[in-house]
C-alpha cells in the first residue's frame, strides 16, 4: 500500500503535471518539472542505498514518508531550490566526475550493442546497418543539391510572379494609367456618338 502512495504522488501526479505543462507550452513550468525529475532520479538512487543501510531501523519508514510528502506537496518549487543548491555547491566538484561517467556509460552501451549485433539473435532481430545509427547520418549530396536547386528555382518563380503582380497593381492605380483610361473612354464615347448605322446610309437617296 505504501508503495502505491509513492508511485501515485511521486511519479504519476508529477508526470501528469509535466505533460500538461508541455502540452500548454508553459516554458516556466516545463523547466521546473525537468528539475523535479533530476532531483527525483537522484533521490531514487540515494533511496536504494539508504534502504539497504537504514531499512532495518524502526523510524526509517516514517521519516522517509514525511520527507517525501514534504517534497511532493511543495513540488516543483521545493525541488527547484534543491536543484539550485546542488548546481551551486556540488556540480563544481562532481561535474567532471558526472561527465566522465556519462562518457564511460555511452562507450559501454555502444560496445554492448555492437557485440549483440554480432550474435545470431542480433543478426535476426536487427538489420546489418542498424549500427550506423550511432554514427553521423549519411547525406546524399546529389539528391540534396537537386532538392535545393528545385527549391531555389521555385522561390525565384514565386518572387517573379509576386513582383509582376505588384507592378501590375501599381500601374493600374497610377495617375498615368488613370488618365489614359479616361482618354480611351472619352474617345469611345465620341466614336459612338458620331457613328451612323449602315442601313440608314443605304436608304438615303443619292
Amino acid at each position: 500500500m505504501l508503495r502505491l502512495v509513492y508511485i501515485y504522488y511521486g511519479t504519476l501526479l508529477p508526470g501528469w503535471s509535466t505533460l500538461r505543462a508541455v502540452g500548454q507550452g508553459q516554458r516556466h513550468f516545463i523547466v521546473l518539472w525537468l528539475k523535479y525529475w533530476v532531483i527525483f532520479a537522484l533521490l531514487q538512487a540515494l533511496g536504494v542505498l539508504t534502504d539497504f543501510l537504514l531499512g532495518g531501523l524502526s523510524f526509517y519508514a516514517g521519516l522517509k514518508l514525511i520527507l517525501s510528502m514534504g517534497i511532493w506537496f511543495s513540488a516543483p518549487y521545493s525541488t527547484n531550490h534543491l536543484y539550485n543548491l546542488l548546481d551551486k555547491h556540488a556540480m563544481g566538484i562532481f561535474g567532471p566526475l558526472v561527465e566522465e561517467g556519462f562518457r564511460w556509460h555511452e562507450e559501454v552501451k555502444r560496445n554492448i550493442f555492437r557485440n549483440f549485433l554480432q550474435t545470431t539473435l542480433g543478426a535476426v532481430i536487427m538489420p546489418k546497418d542498424v549500427d550506423e545509427q550511432a554514427s553521423e547520418p549519411q547525406i546524399n549530396n546529389h539528391l540534396l543539391k537537386k532538392e535545393l536547386s528545385n527549391l531555389m528555382a521555385q522561390i525565384g518563380t514565386d518572387k517573379a510572379d509576386h513582383r509582376r503582380q505588384h507592378e501590375r497593381s501599381m500601374r493600374r492605380y497610377s495617375p498615368q494609367y488613370l488618365q489614359a483610361a479616361e482618354l480611351s473612354q472619352r474617345s469611345g464615347d465620341q466614336l459612338k456618338g458620331g457613328y451612323k448605322p449602315s442601313s440608314a446610309v443605304a436608304g438615303h437617296p443619292k
